[in-house]
């Protein structure tokens, strides 16, 4: 029995050893580094400084801001995520004419790098040579050329747009895979019973899909609370730091203030969201199980 385990464990070191060098390293010197004072930009010296990167970042306004705006989004993208990726899961489980048309479009932000779908919507929201500009005067919808990516709301907006679009094929196959699994003497005993279309979705395939939703509704949030490479290319945080999420206000305190210790900081912040929001999933799955029971 010794010897297979020994054999196991050599046998997965090849596959550890990056996960160990990429995931747990990173992570843990993320933690040492949250309680030291570690500024390049600083003449001190690193030391020992306990809680005081936390409470810095306590009273640090841009901080708090990027809290705000990474809770904005995340109102924003998650109900149109969850939304889109369950509409077109239901058009693609119909198999109406021109299905296979119409499931090329749903998956392919999924084939486009995310710096080429935001450089994209930059592009289109461009205030110099802008299609939506164009488009806008034309219709007569505004007189003269608008410098969207210059105001906050409209800048969040765009960014969660380009955050959506590229966010949704995953959740419309998951949930388009729970469509699928749904036995069809569901769906017959409901049309016996004399439900109409709205009330089989609601009494068969919602609650069938539930705990896939549950998994979607996670996806989006973690998804909103790590999002980056929109607002890098579209609007670097602009304007006002309106769109600085906390992802990229962590990339600012590492590589533009150098200031480690913050980073570190924020980065187990971030993980702690992260593990709150995936408890938080596991514990509606499991409620949900015991009522369903009930």
């Amino acid at each position: 029995m010794a010897s297979k385990t020994v054999t196991l464990l050599i046998c997965l070191i090849p596959a550890l050893t990056p996960l160990f060098l990429f995931g747990f390293y990173p992570l843990a010197y993320a933690f040492y580094l949250s309680f030291t004072f570690f500024n390049l930009k600083s003449p001190v010296e690193p030391y020992f400084y306990g809680l005081g990167n936390y409470a810095d970042l306590g009273n640090d306004p841009v901080f708090i801001r990027a809290l705000q705006s990474t809770g904005l989004f995340a109102l924003i993208t998650v109900p149109l995520i969850t939304l889109i990726s369950l509409g077109q899961a239901l058009l693609l489980a119909s198999q109406f004419r021109g299905v296979k048309v119409f499931q090329v479009l749903a998956l392919l932000p999924w084939g486009i790098p995310l710096v080429v779908s935001s450089s994209v919507y930059r592009l289109f929201f461009d205030f110099n040579f802008g299609l939506f500009n164009d488009l806008m005067v034309k219709l007569g919808a505004i007189n003269q050329y608008v410098s969207w990516l210059s105001m906050p709301w409209p800048a969040l907006f765009i960014v969660a747009l380009a955050h959506v679009w590229v966010n949704t094929p995953l959740p419309t196959l998951l949930i388009l895979a729970g469509i699928q699994s749904i036995p069809k003497e569901l769906y017959e005993a409901a049309l016996i019973d004399g439900a109409k279309t709205f009330a089989r979705f609601r009494m068969v395939t919602w609650n069938w899909l539930r705990p896939i939703m549950l998994i979607v509704l996670v996806y989006s949030s973690l998804s909103a609370l790590w999002c980056f490479d929109p607002i890098y290319v579209i609007t670097a945080g602009g304007p006002a730091d309106f769109t600085k999420l906390i992802t990229f206000y962590t990339y600012e305190k590492m590589f533009s203030y150098l200031n480690f210790g913050q980073a570190g900081a924020i980065t187990i912040l971030v993980l702690g969201l992260t593990g709150l929001l995936i408890y938080a999933y596991f514990r509606a799955l499991r409620l949900g199980r015991v009522r369903l029971r009930v």
